[in-house]
């Protein structure tokens, strides 16, 4: 286990939430702090992903086949007959 310091006011601020979400311990409220920044990033990436789809006009189904036409070129080049 480790010990992290944080300001008085962060740490006042962490027990309120922790009671508001009915977290038993701080670590448990910082895991769930944690996860919900990972999805925050994860549909940010997603969100960038279906936009950069957009502006080159490709559809998921055309992405997919292009997809598989290059791991077919890699399989290929890696693994010739």
């Amino acid at each position: 286990m480790k010990t992290i310091s944080i300001p008085e006011e962060l740490h006042k601020k962490i027990l309120a939430l922790k009671i508001q979400e009915e977290t038993k311990t701080s670590a448990e409220l910082i895991e769930k702090l944690y996860m919900e920044y990972r999805k925050k990033k994860l549909q940010e990436l997603s969100d960038l992903f279906r936009k950069r789809m957009k502006e080159k006009e490709i559809s998921f189904d055309q992405l997919l086949k292009k997809s598989k036409e290059i791991r077919k070129e890699i399989s290929d080049e890696w693994f010739p007959d």
